[in-house]
């Protein structure tokens, strides 16, 4: 195995996580006596390059093959397009017609936005699934995993693009140099890269070990992701980060040489990351140690709980929900149910532990005495989504950053 980044091979074991089974592995009940295979969940740090990737990478057309999540089932990711797309035409001001690529692009809805606003749209997405829904929506997309070759006929049919945006998908090829070789065949000298891919230092600063799945094999701090771009002929230009998923770099490169300007967003990322010891291994160690004490405190928590006999249910059935299932050990015997908004999961079981996942509604309908909030990140939004679960005396319960009742 080599570092995806720059292809060192002395990689470092630096978090080993309990094993999972793939995160979006969720069952019907008819399949519920079928025994689902977990497989190794530990993150490695290259010593060359310092870039932390997983170590176990599982076929990743599997992965995608029978993919269903669509950008618009969740509200919050239909904001998010909006507010990125207006951001990214913005920074562009590009004339009408110009092309702009989704790498990724999911069921279309971040390429519809643009189409609506006058651009040519192209699309890729590895998932034959969700493929079919963005070209039902008009929006042209080759079905696949992005890669020169695919990159070279996008640019032959379509020529050379404005804009390539890769929302989530470059933390999900196992050939970075190859996916980074392909953006810079389609840019135009003035063109721009934008993408997102988790950040490093969201995870060690939050604890937040849901965005650790078999679906994402990289998680990225700025320094080795610039060296990584430099050597394939782009330029990173401006960081920042947001909350999406539990956290992520948004990022922009240009071709090398581009007319748009470095920003001081890059060098005050650089400088945080440092302070935060991001290539350091002692710092996963810690962040190690904070887990276990975490689940301890989750264990004390609820015990205590089912003790006075208090019903515990869960809130969130994102793919992270899995790895918090499995780190915390919130199995069915302490986990009844969880209630998600998305119609995705609802009337299927989790992956590997077969909790049952139900619709919000039953939430008020159930009357659980205490929700866990898997998707921890949102629980405010969540908390105000039912006011009558809390006016009923039932309480939201946070287990990241630090296990506690959602304020």
């Amino acid at each position: 195995m080599c570092c995806g980044l720059c292809g060192d091979t002395h990689l470092t074991p630096v978090l080993e996580l309990v094993p999972t089974p793939p995160a979006n592995a969720f069952v019907a009940e008819r399949a519920l006596g079928e025994v689902q295979a977990c497989f190794p969940l530990e993150l490695v740090l290259c010593e060359s390059c310092r870039h932390v990737q997983l170590a176990h990478i599982l076929d990743r057309y599997a992965m995608v093959g029978d993919a269903v999540d669509a950008d618009s089932d969740w509200p919050e990711h239909q904001a998010h397009n909006l507010a990125w797309a207006r951001e990214l035409m913005e920074r562009c001001c590009a004339p009408e017609q110009s092309l702009v690529i989704d790498i990724g692009c999911n069921d279309g809805s971040l390429m519809k936005l643009f189409e609506d606003a006058g651009w040519r749209v192209q699309g890729v997405e590895p998932s034959v699934n969700v493929a079919g829904t963005a070209i039902g929506r008009g929006i042209d997309t080759y079905p696949g995993f992005f890669q020169p070759s695919i990159a070279a006929r996008i640019e032959d049919e379509r020529g050379p693009a404005r804009l390539v945006i890769a929302h989530d998908l470059m933390s999900q090829t196992d050939d970075p140099s190859g996916f980074f070789e392909g953006v810079r065949m389609l840019l135009r000298p003035d063109g721009l890269f934008s993408f997102e891919v988790p950040s490093l230092h969201a995870l060690v600063a939050d604890a937040g070990v849901d965005m650790i799945t078999h679906a994402t094999l990289d998680y990225h701090s700025v320094a080795p992701l610039m060296r990584a771009l430099n050597r394939n002929g782009l330029e990173l230009i401006t960081v920042t980060r947001t909350r999406l998923h539990g956290g992520r770099l948004r990022g922009m490169a240009r071709p090398m040489g581009g007319p748009a300007p470095v920003e001081a967003s890059v060098a005050a990322l650089l400088a945080e990351e440092r302070r935060l010891g991001l290539a350091d291994p002692d710092t996963y160690r810690t962040l190690a140690s904070r887990l276990a004490t975490i689940r301890n405190q989750l264990a004390v928590y609820l015990d205590s709980a089912k003790t006075a006999g208090l019903r515990i249910a869960a809130y969130g059935a994102q793919a992270g929900a899995t790895t918090l299932l499995y780190q915390f050990g919130l199995d069915a015997d302490v986990i009844t149910f969880i209630a998600d908004a998305s119609p995705l999961h609802a009337g299927r079981y989790t992956p590997g532990l077969h909790i049952p996942v139900v619709a919000a509604a039953e939430l008020e309908a159930r009357r659980p005495d205490v929700v866990v909030v898997l998707a921890w990140q949102d629980a405010q939004a969540i908390a105000a989504q039912h006011p009558d679960f809390e006016a009923a005396g039932g309480r939201f319960l946070c287990p990241l950053p630090v296990p506690a009742p959602c304020a």
